[in-house]
Formats: structure tokens, sequence, C-alpha cells
């Protein structure tokens, strides 16, 4: 059976490169309500998603305010941090407010400069700095943020990344990265804050929608190096000629996107499956997110924050490029065709056969979406564009115990792990030791039912033993293991803990 053109309907969205990139397909588009795909700038609630026939797709997840708005991203993160203060470090100390303003009016007592930001807000709109107490006056529904004092600069000039991150199903979690992404740089060059540049938002902030209105804003015309917004390979290929270790940075990114998911996922599938019990193939929402990545000096990527409804604006043939690039690789990666649904049909009737009476057990709806998500893999391989599929991988059991962790916290529980204290090398340098993320070992005990513990070493992290993603950004040449485990192919992640 050859696959039908998919219909994408745009009538909720204000960018026309979601129609560029449908098109470039050979897909077509639609207004009307007779479509496969939606594509709405809004977020998606319960009942629209309960509404939907199990063909259609939408591209938002119900719950994903969850990590993309500022206080409930700050919220998951902080509370890993309690639990996992090691691996949980890789974003900066963030305060809830009005609710922590006694910890965070300690913080400026320590001569500290914090970022405040509102907690659903884009754009760089109402984000300032402050250094005195005297400055924090009547702060609510916002977040204070520890301001990174010591970014990477190129060209004297402070930056960041927007990483384009799919996900492509929530039970199981389904992540991809993409390969391209955009740098964004501030148009005044970099100094540490001080009373003379505390306001200066144009060194301080690197949001587009901020420093185009600076008279010194340069548009990326093609390829120029020297413009205020740039794309991620060229980023990646500069600094891996410079002797640094790009290829690492771009693993350690990968896991902090992890990671962050991971707080999320319980709250996701809940959500998922209290609209969409019977979805076998995980495939009714898929969501791309903008995941903005600061570098700081040592090489050591933080997490800004994560936003559900990144700008698709395209004002320069870069931005065009990239931006529908992502869009039509994505499209084209949650589109699963007649033929392969076929595959499956034929060994769902089979289970039916089987069993005429009464409802198939849990074991055998576990099968049916493990076989289900093989078949998505077996698609998603062969048709994945510039993604890379970043979990589950080869490494998937090195984050069992966060994710069931997540478990535990999202339902109202306890968790009981064991923490290894963080071991110093000598040849560390204090300073040095504190900004460098360190290298997992992973501790096994005897038993083998029982949870692997992980402990870290204060040694650096760009010799982690796993290797996510083999990247030669000289020649661009990405790839991806996909080995995967019976474990996950036959079992939901809902039911780890069972």
């Amino acid at each position: 059976m050859r696959n039908k053109t998919m219909r994408v309907n745009i009538s909720n969205t204000q960018y026309p490169v979601i129609s560029a990139a449908t098109k470039s397909l050979g897909w077509s588009t639609t207004l009307a309500n007779d479509w496969d795909i939606l594509w709405r700038d809004g977020s998606v609630s319960l009942s629209t998603l309960s509404r939907m026939k199990t063909s259609q797709k939408i591209n938002h997840f119900p719950g994903m305010y969850e990590i993309s708005r500022k206080n409930c991203l700050a919220k998951n993160l902080n509370r890993f941090r309690e639990s996992f203060p090691v691996d949980y470090d890789f974003y900066p100390e963030t305060w809830i407010l009005p609710q922590d303003i006694e910890a965070f009016k300690l913080a400026l007592n320590d001569k500290n400069t914090l970022i405040i930001k509102p907690e659903a807000s884009s754009q760089g709109k109402g984000i300032f700095l402050v250094n005195k107490i005297e400055e924090v006056k009547d702060l609510k529904n916002v977040i204070g943020q520890r301001y990174i004092n010591n970014p990477l600069l190129i060209d004297g000039l402070k930056f960041d990344l927007r990483i384009y991150v799919l996900v492509a199903g929530c039970d199981p979690l389904r992540v991809y990265i993409h390969e391209e992404g955009l740098a964004r740089f501030a148009t005044e060059p970099y100094a540490p804050p001080d009373m003379n540049n505390l306001n200066n938002r144009f060194m301080h902030l690197t949001n587009y929608a901020v420093n185009k209105h600076n008279e010194k804003f340069v548009q990326n015309q093609g390829d120029n190096e020297q413009s205020h917004k740039r794309s991620l390979s060229s980023i990646l290929k500069k600094l891996e000629k410079e002797g640094r270790d790009s290829a690492s940075l771009w693993d350690d990114i990968c896991d902090i996107i992890i990671k962050t998911l991971l707080t999320a996922q319980p709250f996701l599938a809940t959500s998922y499956k209290s609209a969409q019990s019977s979805d076998y193939y995980n495939g009714m929402c898929f969501e791309v997110l903008g995941f903005d990545i600061l570098i700081d000096s040592d090489l050591r990527p933080w997490l800004l924050e994560v936003n559900f409804t990144p700008s698709f604006t395209t004002d320069s043939p870069l931005d065009l490029n990239i931006k529908k690039q992502v869009i039509a690789d994505t499209l084209r990666l949650i589109s699963l065709p007649d033929r392969s649904k076929q595959v499956f049909e034929k060994v769902k009737t089979q289970y039916l056969q089987k069993r005429t009476l009464g409802k198939r057990t849990a074991h055998e709806n576990a099968e049916l979406r493990g076989f289900a998500q093989e078949v998505r893999d077996a698609y998603e391989t062969q048709n994945r564009g510039g993604f890379i599929k970043i979990y589950p991988d080869s490494d998937y059991f090195e984050y069992t115990n966060f994710l069931k962790h997540s478990q535990i916290l999202w339902a109202g529980g306890f968790s009981d792990f064991l923490y290894l204290p963080r071991i110093k090398k000598p040849k560390f340098s204090e300073s040095k030791d504190r900004n460098h993320s360190a290298k997992k070992i992973r501790i096994r005990e005897k038993s083998p039912s029982t949870p692997m513990k992980t402990q870290r070493t204060g040694v650096s992290p760009k010799r982690i033993v796993r290797v996510r993603t083999k990247l030669s950004f000289s020649s661009m040449d990405f790839s991806c293991s996909h080995s995967r485990s019976k474990s996950y192919l036959f079992g939901s992640e809902s039911s780890i803990l069972n």
C-alpha cells in the first residue's frame, strides 16, 4: 500500500515556514478539520488530545509546561538537585520568587549578581540584573538565577546556543537532537557585570528579539562569520579548530537534555495516557523544543531555559534554511507510513485471534507496545534526516535511577538512593575542580536486581566512558548508536517500578 499524501493543518500557526517545510516534502496544507498533522503555536489540552483520531498527530504534549515554564523547570530541577547534587549541577542556582525570597536575599548578600526572569515570558521580556538587596522589591511570579559571569566569548561577545530537540514520544520517552541549530550573540563587547553596565541588555542578554534593536546588530545574509546570529555547526567547527573538545561538549549537552526531560516524563506519560490510553505507537503527540545553552569559559554547558514554542520567525536566509530543515525533518520522522503500520496490525490481529474472549493481559499489551516501538525504530532510523536519537540509546540504563526517582517524586513518595561523595584528584586546583563536571563510574551491587549506583570523581568530563554520539565537526559526519534492550522494547517506562 502506498502512503497517502499527508495533510498538515496550519490554521493556528503564525509562521509561514511551517507551510514551506510541508510543501518541501510534497505534502499539502489545509485549514479544514480533515487533517493528519495539526501544527499550532499554543499549548494542547487533554480534551483536544482525547478527541483526536489515533491516526492524527499534534505538535505539543499536554503538560510540557513542567519544563517550559521557568518556575516549573526550577521546581523540578531543584528537587532533583537535592537528591543528585553532582548529576544535576548543569543549571545555575535558581530561586522561585517570592517563596524563596529569604534564600535569594542571602545570595545577594554574598555580593553575587543575579538575574531576574518572569516565569512565563520569552524573547528577553522583563529580564534584568540585580546585585543589591535594595533593588529587590515586590518580586512576584518571577525566578531569580545566579548569573554566569564567565561566559565563553567569541569576538569578545557573549552568546548562547539554541538547540532543537524533538520529543517523539513520552511513554517510553523518545528524544532526538538536531545536528543544526543557532548561536545568538549579544551586540556589545562583554565585561563582567558592575554598576556601570548592569543595565546594558545588549551586553548581558543574547536574545535575538533584544539585540536586533541595537544599531550594531549585523544580520546573517549567508555564511557571515561576523554576524550576530550564526549556525550551531559553525560554532562547533570554530571551537574544534581552536583545539577545544567540541565532541565532548556536544555529549554533555545531550546529557543535559535527557536529564531535564526525565524530570517531567512521568507527568507527560500520565497526562498522555489519560487522553489516549490505547495508542500503542506512543506517537500522537510530538514536540520541537528549544533548549537554550550557555557555554562558560571552561567549555562547560549550562541550561538556561527550555522553550516549548521556539520562534520560527525567518528574518534571514540562515533562519529560513535551518528552521525549515528542522521542521521538515520533524514532519518526516514522526509520520510512520501505512506500510509500516500494516506490519504491526498483522501482529495485533494474531493476538486477537489467540484471545477470542476477554481483554488482553497487561503483559500482552506491553509486548504489543514494545513491538510498535520496534516498528517506529525501523522507520525512524532510515528517516531521521538531521536528527540524532539520544534517548533511549545504548546508555539507556545509565539514566534508570533518574527515571525511577522521577516516578517516585510524581507519585508523592520518597526515594532512597545511595549517594557517594565526589573524590577530588590532587592535580586539579580547587577552582578547576568546581568548574568541571565529573566522570561517572558505574558501581553494580552483587545482586543483579539492585539498581546501579553512580559515583563521580573530580576528573574532567571530557573522557566520559560512554560515547553517545560520534561526531567529527570538521567533516560534519554525524552518527549515532541505535542499539536497544529487550527491557525497553517490551515494557513501558511507566511500569519500571513494578
